[in-house]
C-alpha cells in the first residue's frame, strides 16, 4: 500500500445509482469521462456494468470510449464530444455512439451505418445545434445540457425549449437532459438521467432530496512528526509562523496529488476523526498540519476526503467546484476498490 490511497466503496456506488433511479424513475447514463471524474473509470465501470439501472456510459472523447471497450465494457458508450473525420474508423470498430452537435459531424457520418444522438443548445452556449433541425433516420437519441441547474427558473425555461424540439422526433428512443443536480426537475418526457457527480456520493446542492452515501475516501500517511519552537516559519514563503511551541506533522499529500494550494492556512485534514489545521502553504508533495490537539505518530493515516469531509466542502473553502478537485487527483495516488471500505474487491491502480 502506497503513501496515499483513494478507496472506492463499491456498495456506496451501488446505493447511489439505485437511489437516483428510484427518485427519477429513469435508467441512468453514467458519466465516467475524465477517468470517472478522477476517481477511476476502470473501477467505477466494473461496478456499474453489472447493474440493471445503468443503461449506458458517457465519455468525453473517442480515446475514453476505446479505453472502456478495451477494459471489457459491453454496454453502450456515448461520446459526448462528437466525431471527427479521422475518428470514424474507430467509432465503428469499437461500436461507440457519437453525439452529433455540428454539421461537420453529420458530414463525416454521411452514408455510414451508425446510430447517433443529436445535441441541441438550449442555453449552454457550448456544443449543440441552435436553429438547425437534423432529420436523419439514424438518430437514436436527443439531448441538451442544463447550464445552471440550481437556477430553477432558467432550467425550466430550458426544459420547455427542449420539449418543443423533442416533439419534432416522435420515434426517438432516448431523451436526456437531467444531470445530478437536474434530476430534481423530474422531466416527464425524458427517458434517462445523465449523471456523474452524485454517483460518487457528492451532493450537487445543499438541500439535495436524494440520500447519497459518500463513496470516496482519500487518505495519506504522516511521514514526519516533530516539535517546533515559537517564531518558527512553516513552509514556502513563510505564510505561517508559530506563535508558541508547536507539534506539527508532515502529510505525504500535496498539490501534485490533488490538494489545492488554495487550502493553504485555511483547510483541515482529519486524524482519528479529529480536525488538524493545514499550516503554511501546501507544497507539491507534502502538507504540514497542526498536531497540538491530536495524538498522532509518523506512519498514521490522515483523511483528506471521506467520512468527515467531502470534495464539495473542500471546494467551497478553496473557492472552486468539487469536479475540479476530483479531476486533479493525480495518478500516483493508488486507487483501490473496496466493499464498505473494509476489504479489497478488485484490482489496484487507475
Amino acid at each position: 500500500m502506497g503513501r496515499a490511497i483513494l478507496q472506492i466503496d463499491a456498495e456506496a456506488i451501488k446505493h447511489n445509482v439505485k437511489a437516483l433511479e428510484d427518485f427519477s424513475k429513469k435508467k441512468l447514463i453514467a458519466v465516467v469521462k475524465a477517468n470517472a471524474y478522477g476517481v477511476s473509470a476502470k473501477h467505477i465501470t466494473k461496478v456499474l456494468e453489472t447493474l440493471d439501472c445503468v443503461d449506458s456510459f458517457a465519455v468525453a472523447c473517442l480515446e475514453e470510449g476505446v479505453e472502456l471497450r478495451e477494459m471489457g465494457i459491453k454496454k453502450d458508450i456515448l461520446v459526448l464530444g462528437g466525431v471527427m473525420e479521422d475518428e470514424v474508423k474507430d467509432f465503428l470498430e469499437y461500436k461507440l455512439t457519437p453525439v452529433v452537435s455540428h454539421k461537420e459531424h453529420l458530414r463525416v457520418l454521411k452514408g455510414l451505418d451508425i446510430k447517433f444522438h443529436v445535441k441541441y443548445d438550449t442555453g449552454m452556449g457550448r456544443l449543440g445545434f441552435t436553429d438547425h433541425v437534423v432529420q436523419d433516420e439514424r438518430i437514436e437519441g436527443l439531448l441538451t445540457h442544463l447550464s445552471c441547474p440550481l437556477d430553477r427558473d432558467f432550467s425550466l425555461w430550458q426544459v420547455k425549449k427542449f420539449k418543443k424540439i423533442v416533439e419534432l422526433y416522435p420515434k426517438v428512443k432516448s431523451v436526456h437532459l437531467e444531470s445530478s443536480a437536474g434530476v430534481v426537475y423530474r422531466v416527464p418526457f425524458a427517458t434517462h438521467v445523465r449523471v456523474g457527480l452524485a454517483i460518487y456520493g457528492e451532493k450537487p446542492a445543499p438541500n439535495y432530496p436524494i440520500e447519497l452515501k459518500r463513496a470516496i475516501t482519500i487518505k495519506a500517511r504522516l511521514i514526519s512528526v516533530k516539535h517546533l519552537p515559537a517564531e518558527h516559519p512553516i513552509s514556502y514563503s513563510r505564510t505561517y509562523i508559530t506563535d508558541k511551541p508547536k507539534r506539527i506533522g508532515v502529510v505525504a499529500f500535496g498539490y501534485a496529488d490533488g490538494l489545492s494550494k488554495a487550502l493553504s492556512n485555511l483547510g483541515s485534514l482529519y486524524i482519528n476523526g479529529a480536525p488538524v489545521r493545514i499550516l503554511g502553504n501546501v507544497t507539491m508533495d507534502m502538507t504540514i498540519v497542526d498536531l497540538d490537539c491530536v495524538d498522532a505518530e509518523a506512519g498514521d493515516w490522515v483523511e483528506i476526503v471521506g467520512t468527515h469531509q467531502s470534495f464539495s466542502e473542500l471546494a467551497k473553502l478553496a473557492g472552486t467546484i468539487p469536479y475540479e478537485l476530483m479531476c486533479n487527483i493525480s495518478g500516483r495516488v493508488e486507487r483501490v476498490l473496496v466493499s464498505n471500505l473494509l476489504a479489497p474487491v478488485g484490482e489496484k491502480g487507475l
